[in-house]
C-alpha cells in the first residue's frame, strides 16, 4: 500500500514504479509506458475528479500553512494586504504545481481500492 502511493508521490506508475507517464507537465499518458496499466477507465471523465478533489486539498492545505506561519511570526499586527498579495499568485500557481502530482497519486489510490475489492485488471 505505501509503495504504491510512494511510487504515486514521485510521479511514476504507482503498480510497476515505471516513469515518462507524462507528455510535458499537464498532460498524462493514459497508459504506464512499461507496464501498461491503464490510468483512464473506459469513456469516464470524471476519474480524475479525485486528483482534482486532492488537488484542492492540497492548495488549500498549503493556504492554510501560509497563514498561520504568516500570522504566527507577525503577530500582534500581521500584515493582511502584504499577505494577500503574496497568497493570491501562489494559489494560482499550487494546483499547476501539485496538477501531476495529484494525478499520479491518485491513481495509486485507485490501485490500491482495486486490489482490496479484487478487480485490478478492470
Amino acid at each position: 500500500m505505501y509503495s504504491e502511493l510512494t511510487r504515486g508521490a514521485r510521479k511514476r506508475c504507482p503498480r510497476c514504479g515505471g516513469g515518462k507517464l507524462f507528455d510535458g507537465w499537464l498532460t498524462m499518458k493514459p497508459a504506464c509506458p512499461t507496464c501498461g496499466h491503464r490510468f483512464e477507465r473506459g469513456t469516464e471523465d470524471a476519474f480524475f475528479l479525485g486528483a482534482m478533489a486532492l488537488n484542492i486539498g492540497l492548495t488549500e492545505g498549503f493556504l492554510a500553512l501560509l497563514i498561520a506561519v504568516s500570522f504566527a511570526v507577525t503577530l500582534p499586527d500581521p500584515p493582511v494586504l502584504k499577505l494577500i498579495l503574496l497568497a493570491v499568485p501562489l494559489m494560482i500557481a499550487a494546483p499547476i504545481a501539485f496538477y501531476p502530482f495529484s494525478k499520479t497519486l491518485w491513481a495509486a489510490v485507485d490501485l490500491i481500492m482495486r486490489r482490496r475489492l479484487g478487480n485490478e485488471d478492470e
